[in-house]
C-alpha cells in the first residue's frame, strides 16, 4: 500500500480526477472548499481514517473532553498507522475547529500523512508553520464539541460532499484533495501518470507557440511523436 500511495502521489489532483471521470464514470471525487493551512507543505497521498462527527448531544459533552477516559480522538491520534490521512466529517461547519495545534504536531511526529477537513481549524497560524499537510474550510477558533462530538472511527462519511470509506486513498496538492476508492487505485494510478507525462510533453510543445488543435487534446499524430520523443531519451526542446 506505500508504494501504492506513493504512485497515486505523483499525480496531480487534476488528473486524477479527470482520469477517475473518464475510466470509471467518477464524477464526484474532490473534496470542495478546503485549503491547505500550509501551502508549501500541502502535497500528500495516504489511506484515509474516517472520523465521524454528529451534532453536539449535551450529556455526552463531556466526554469529548480529551482527559476524558472514553474520549475517542486520544486514542485515535496515539494508534493510527503511520501514512495515514485523518478525515474528518465536520457536519461542512466551518464555525468550530476541528483540530488544534497539539493534535496536529503529535500526529506528525508520529508519522501520519495529512489531516483534512470540511470543517474549520484551531490554531492554523501554528499548522502554517508545520511540515504537515493540513486542509480545512475556515479559521475557527472555538474548539470542535461546542457544536459537534465525535461519534466514530472507520464508518463511511462525506467530507466536503464526497464519500469517503476507510481505506480509501487520499490525495492532496496545491490544488486540493481527491478521494481514490481502493478497488480501482492501481489503474487510476498507471493511467494518471501517462496522462500527467504525455500533457507535461505538450504543455511543452505549447510553450513554443504550436496551436491547440490536433495538439490538444493529443491525436494520433501528437502520441506517435510523443512516443518518438520518449524513445529518444525525452530530450529538451
Amino acid at each position: 500500500m506505500t508504494d501504492l500511495a506513493a504512485a497515486l502521489g505523483r499525480v496531480s489532483t487534476p488528473t486524477l480526477t479527470t482520469v477517475m471521470m473518464r475510466d470509471h464514470g467518477l464524477h464526484n471525487t474532490a473534496i470542495r472548499n478546503v485549503f491547505a493551512c500550509n501551502p508549501d507543505a500541502c502535497t500528500f497521498s495516504g489511506l484515509a481514517i474516517t472520523v465521524r462527527y454528529l451534532p453536539l448531544r449535551e450529556d455526552l459533552h463531556p466526554v469529548q473532553y480529551l482527559d476524558h477516559p472514553d474520549n475517542l480522538m486520544r486514542p485515535l491520534v496515539e494508534n493510527a498507522a503511520p501514512g495515514s490521512v485523518l478525515v474528518l466529517d465536520a457536519n461542512q461547519r466551518n464555525d468550530v475547529g476541528m483540530l488544534g495545534g497539539n493534535l496536529v504536531m503529535r500526529m506528525m511526529r508520529r508519522g501520519l500523512a495529512a489531516a483534512v477537513t470540511d470543517g474549520g481549524m484551531r490554531d492554523i497560524p501554528e499548522m502554517a508553520e508545520m511540515a504537515f499537510p493540513v486542509f480545512a474550510t475556515a479559521a475557527a477558533p472555538p474548539p470542535s464539541f461546542t457544536k459537534l462530538m465525535m461519534a466514530d472511527v472507520g464508518a463511511p462519511i462525506s467530507c466536503g460532499g464526497v464519500p469517503i470509506f476507510n481505506g480509501d486513498f487520499i490525495v492532496g496538492d496545491a490544488e486540493g484533495v481527491v478521494a481514490v476508492p481502493a478497488a480501482i487505485a492501481a489503474t487510476v494510478a498507471e493511467a494518471g501518470q501517462a496522462m500527467d507525462h504525455i500533457e507535461g510533453y505538450v504543455h511543452r510543445r505549447l510553450r513554443q507557440g504550436e496551436p491547440l488543435p490536433g495538439l490538444y487534446p493529443p491525436g494520433d499524430k501528437v502520441r506517435a511523436a510523443y512516443d518518438a520523443w520518449v524513445a529518444d531519451g525525452e530530450p529538451d526542446f
